[in-house]
């Protein structure tokens, strides 16, 4: 008892705002702290005032003036992190929401103000983080270690895309950790049953921050997700983390400003909001073996209002990531998966993770469709189409088919290779787009699986040019041909 009283301070609440809490005492603790009160209920420090602390409350409870918490250094938070969480939901502090059975008591100390290593720790970006979409993997591919910001509205694609991306990691040793932040339940087991129905279980956590959790339960859990992140990156291990969704993060945080009665900033939002978003996302990157190597390639999602992406939090998340996917509604709306908007999505790592045939193809691939989206404007106005216009167009769309993915369909590297220089072969513009769109699945089956076609499916490693690759696929021709419907 006696060394409970010289180990311990000892603070009392004097006033409760919900999860807030100002407490009188505790002089030596520091900001994001852990209290406990007499049962064993959480709260962690938000702020040291002249004359008290506050305090945002982890566990659900009503205190009142006069309850007791106390302060011992060294109070930390321990997450159970390990394998043994692949295939489960967790809450934020590692407590299970799968009814799979209990989690073993955590022994790593979550350190909420952990800050990035430095540019001693990282090593250049240079393998590809592959998704399985060739839209990505080639017009804008992602590097391992990468942070690529996905946004756009309500219902445009985002989750579809993210969602076939864990699941086209299975066999890469690629370790998936999705955080739901602010999520409805049923919307994690709508995600979670999706994904694990498709053997994503045997390489994914879920960190489920609720929507009917306590504010700084939500709050939380970008920091968990890096948690555990950064916990398989220094075994050596690739990770990659998705952030479900920052915006709803910052409007969590903006509640908790205002109900501390801080100096709010433009919006409303703490002043803070960009250093609090950038110090996580700082995070990811590709680390030197001497700091454990591995990495962490970070998917910050976004929910936009329509077609709007200049507002305060999307333009700050901008600045912090490395390019952006935007997402649009009316691609998705008609039928175009992934529904990525090719003119207002960039990369600026991924390039230099690929090889050059990869390269020459994005090139052409996007000098093709800026010249496509002019003519269909020329054409909009009733101009007279010359036959140039119109071969423009035709292998405009060929592209575009070429270029749709049917959800569940992963594509390899090589293949999305051979696949996109079709549309600049006559083997496909002297047709129809008709049979483009019909043969397309016949088409990804014979380049994957014809004996024959081993060689264009070595190009990609042996890195040839793109006028090398093209005249080995019009000697091929012949075989496409048996294998497509008139």
């Amino acid at each position: 008892m006696k060394k409970d009283l010289i180990t311990k301070e000892i603070g009392y609440v004097t006033n409760t705002k919900g999860y807030l809490l100002s407490l009188n005492g505790l002089p030596s603790v520091r900001i994001n702290d852990i209290i406990e009160d007499d049962t064993g209920n959480r709260a962690m420090i938000a702020s040291l005032e002249k004359d008290h602390v506050t305090a945002l409350l982890l566990d659900d409870i009503l205190p009142k003036a006069g309850d007791r918490f106390s302060y011992s250094a060294g109070e930390k938070i321990y997450f159970p992190v390990g394998e043994h969480l692949f295939g489960r939901v967790v809450d934020t502090l590692g407590k299970s929401l799968d009814g799979k059975g209990s989690i073993p008591q955590g022994d790593v100390p979550i350190e909420f103000d952990a800050v990035a290593g430095g540019i001693s720790t990282r090593k250049e970006i240079t393998e590809q983080f592959t998704t399985g979409i060739s839209l990505i993997d080639t017009l804008f591919p992602i590097g391992k270690g990468q942070r690529q910001l996905l946004f756009g509205p309500t219902l445009s694609g985002k989750t579809g895309f993210f969602r076939d991306t864990i699941v086209n990691q299975k066999g890469k040793n690629i370790i998936c950790i999705y955080v739901g932040i602010g999520k409805p339940i049923f919307a994690i087991e709508s995600f979670t049953s999706h994904i694990f129905a498709q053997g994503a279980d045997k390489y994914t956590i879920v960190v489920a921050a609720l929507a009917e959790s306590q504010t700084p339960m939500i709050t939380i859990a970008p920091t968990v997700g890096f948690h555990i992140a950064e916990h398989f990156r220094k075994q050596g291990k690739d990770v990659l983390l998705v952030l479900d969704d920052l915006g709803t993060h910052a409007k969590y945080l903006r509640e908790i400003s205002l109900l501390s009665k801080r100096i709010p900033g433009r919006q409303s939002y703490p002043g803070d909001i960009f250093y609090q978003h950038a110090h996580l996302l700082e995070r990811a990157g590709n680390f030197n073996e001497e700091y454990g190597g591995g990495s962490i390639t970070v998917f910050p999602v976004l929910e936009t209002d329509i077609e709007n992406f200049i507002d305060l939090i999307p333009t700050n998340i901008m600045a912090t990531t490395d390019g952006h996917l935007f997402f649009s509604p009316m691609l998705q709306a008609q039928g175009y998966t992934p529904s990525v908007a090719i003119d207002r999505s960039v990369t600026r790592v991924g390039r230099q993770t690929q090889m050059q045939l990869q390269k020459e193809l994005a090139t052409k691939l996007m000098a093709l469709f800026v010249e496509y989206d002019r003519q269909k404007e020329y054409i909009r106005f009733g101009t007279n189409v010359s036959s140039k216009t119109q071969n423009i167009l035709k292998q405009g769309e060929i592209a575009q088919e070429l270029l749709r993915q049917e959800h569940r369909h992963n594509i390899s590297l090589n293949i999305q290779v051979i696949l996109l220089s079709l549309a600049f072969s006559p083997f496909l513009l002297d047709r129809e787009v008709s049979f483009t769109r019909a043969n397309k699945e016949n088409l990804v089956n014979i380049l994957e699986n014809e004996p024959t076609l081993q060689d264009l499916r070595d190009n990609l490693k042996n890195n040839i040019s793109l006028n090398d690759h093209l005249r080995a696929l019009g000697n091929k021709i012949h075989i496409l041909e048996k294998a497509c419907q008139p």
